[in-house]
């Protein structure tokens, strides 16, 4: 289906943050709006002047991340059978087929988190390598979806837990801190302050436009712009609250993602927030609620779930400058040295479309794999088994990755596609962890006694 892909949708798909990491990997720069990591992998690529290459690339990678997480559970002692399993959601679901074929950061994200995981755990002990090695796999995912920083931040939870040693923690460390650092220097050097980005208070008010009621929090006359016109019960989905210009964010003079709008908005929020904690929590859970509901419904709206489906004609590239300095059209041109226009051949466009509406994890299902890890967390803490380690980390990044963006903005179905692959392993490695435990309960207890070393959780 990868194949099939690029032989019929020549030479990518597109989204509009698509256009905004080409403009800044063609005029490099911290750019406010989203971390620098993407537009650095096209830009690397860009000596070849093919987006067809990066699709390739981004298609090859998606494999690599179902091959990782397969030799992962074979080493712990799956079965086969059960390893493969557990890594079909990543290869076989049809939206995250569709999403490596998009000029987007999602696959890159994926792999180097999935890297970084599976680096962590393919020791009982992190050696000091593999800890550095994590680290800047970690700081690399950070720098390309900022989600990576509080997974970063449960990595950095688990290996303190684990006691690996000062060598471990102190390379793990250095190698996380130094590159965060030094693009933070950069940033601070063109915008004027420290940091990832320029646009968390932004995307952290959207989240607030679900619940705040201005008539309970009682903002100050600068705050009280940002009060949304609608009724709580009326509002738009958060993310609107940003894109769309009829809004109080696009009412105040300035750039949407200024250093001056950005401060009032994350003022608005925490004050949102501390006034309103049990609101924030409820619209919180019920964003979280609907990465378990149907997959490919028309939230926020059917304008920005298109770009994620395969469909005839695509979408085409836009007339409009998102990054100054060029507009899309030229920058797709300049990059590709030549038209990048589409091309559709078929069958093989139809037999996508049909594919990805036919073929993927329905949201239920994601359901059932988180619930299979957390099962598998519990039954191997009270048996003391050596697995509970792995599954541990693997289960705390699939809840970092859905649990975050609705916390900090909203709920967008492709937020949900870097946790998939977590969350099939996962449920993969609990239910190998629990068959095992049936067969002899004290079978990888954690006790002194001598384990074999050619597989971790060899029995």
């Amino acid at each position: 289906m990868r194949l099939g892909a690029i032989v019929g949708y020549s030479p990518a798909l597109w989204f509009n943050d698509s256009f905004e990491y080409l403009g800044v990997a063609l005029r490099p720069q911290p750019y406010v709006v989203r971390p620098f990591g993407y537009s650095f992998f096209l830009m690397v690529s860009q000596p070849f002047h093919s987006f067809r290459l990066v699709v390739i690339v981004q298609h090859l990678s998606g494999l690599a991340i179902a091959v990782m997480l397969y030799a992962l559970l074979r080493r712990y002692g799956a079965a086969g059978w059960l390893a493969a399993v557990a890594t079909a959601p990543q290869l076989l679901d049809g939206y995250q087929i569709q999403v490596e074929h998009v000029v987007m950061a999602e696959t890159l994200f994926t792999f180097l988190s999935v890297a970084a995981i599976v680096t962590l755990l393919w020791w009982r002990q992190v050696p000091t390598g593999a800890a550095l090695a994590a680290g800047v796999l970690l700081a690399a995912a950070a720098l390309t979806r900022t989600v990576g920083l509080p997974l970063a931040m449960t990595a950095v939870l688990w290996l303190l837990a684990r006691r690996p040693g000062r060598r471990p923690l102190v390379a793990f460390s250095l190698a996380l801190v130094i590159p965060l650092a030094g693009y933070s220097a950069w940033f601070q050097s063109v915008h004027g302050k420290a940091g990832i980005t320029g646009s968390e208070g932004v995307f952290l008010y959207s989240r607030t436009t679900s619940f705040v009621d201005c008539s309970r929090i009682r903002p100050p006359a600068d705050l009280a712009l940002l009060c949304p016109a609608e009724p709580p019960g009326e509002r738009q989905p958060p993310l609107n609250y940003i894109w769309n210009t009829d809004t109080p964010l696009h009412a105040i003079p300035g750039p949407i993602f200024s250093s001056s709008k950005d401060s009032l908005a994350r003022r608005f929020a925490l004050r949102a927030i501390t006034a309103q904690p049990l609101d924030y929590v409820s619209v919180a859970v019920r964003d979280f609620a609907r990465t378990f509901g149907p997959r490919g419904t028309d939230y926020p709206n059917a304008l920005m779930t298109r770009p994620f489906l395969f469909h005839d004609p695509p979408d085409p590239v836009p007339n409009r400058t998102y990054v100054a300095g060029g507009s899309a059209l030229d920058d797709v041109d300049t990059y590709e040295r030549g038209s990048a226009v589409h091309h559709l051949r078929q069958p093989f466009a139809d037999w996508l479309v049909s594919y990805q509406r036919h073929v993927a994890v329905p949201g239920p299902v994601l359901g059932l794999l988180l619930l299979a890890s957390l099962v598998g967390v519990a039954v191997t803490a009270r048996h003391r088994h050596q697995l509970r380690g792995a599954l541990v980390l693997i289960t705390a990044a699939s809840l970092t990755l859905l649990a975050v963006p609705p916390l900090t903005a909203g709920f967008d179905h492709r937020y949900v596609l870097p946790a998939l692959p977590f969350l099939g392993a996962g449920a993969g490695l609990a239910a190998h962890a629990i068959q095992v435990i049936r067969r002899s309960p004290d079978t990888g207890a954690d006790t002194p006694r001598p384990r074999p070393r050619h597989r971790l959780g060899s029995t």
